[in-house]
């Protein structure tokens, strides 16, 4: 009986966004999301593939001008969100991790008219987006890569590869204090 229900909400999902969205939202009538806040400004297109799923909220947000595709079988972990101003594209067998966040565009701070400067990012197929990573604008994903967990991703990553940042541990001390406290400890 879950199965069911599941393939029902998901049906009245799908007509709904229909609905909402007209043109531009094209999606299976059965898919696996749940707890999906879509929102899809007039000219927006947002292209679904086949049984996609998510786990927790997902957010997705398409701009007037901006082209989503989310190609089959790609699972969002929860709290991921992906602002799409340019164009996205998310490759077949994809998943991404817990609060991954995929944004094509940077804020035009430099001009008072308030738009934005948008990108493109392609995440080829069977791509691993590891938790709290974060893809911005310009970034282009081949096909079999890891992304690291924490990693930031502008920028040519080959296919085939892992990808990560090495960071180091710091750790500020005060040395006047422990010079002082070692003085007093050796009287």
């Amino acid at each position: 009986m879950g199965i069911v229900w599941r393939a029902i909400k998901s049906a009245a999902r799908s007509v709904y966004w229909k609905c909402r969205f007209g043109a531009g939202v094209k999606a299976p009538l059965v898919e696996g999301f749940d707890h999906l806040q879509l929102e899809v400004a007039r000219g927006g297109k947002v292209i679904f593939g086949e049984r996609n799923q998510n786990r927790g909220h997902l957010y997705m947000q398409c701009g007037p001008q901006g082209q989503l595709t989310v190609g089959s079988h790609v699972f969002f972990n929860s709290g991921c969100s992906v602002a799409c101003m340019g164009r996205i594209q998310i490759g077949d067998y994809c998943k991404i991790g817990n609060n991954a966040v995929i944004v094509d565009h940077d804020h035009n701070y430099m001009d008072d008219s308030g738009e934005y400067l948008a990108g493109e990012i392609h995440i080829g197929n069977r791509v691993w987006v590891g938790a709290n990573a974060i893809i911005l604008k310009g970034a282009r994903i081949g096909d079999d890569c890891v992304i690291a967990a924490g990693s930031v991703v502008k920028g040519e990553v080959p296919a085939g590869s892992l990808f990560y940042q090495k960071r180091e541990s710091c750790v500020k001390r005060d040395y006047a204090y422990c010079a002082k406290e070692k003085r007093q400890g050796s009287e």
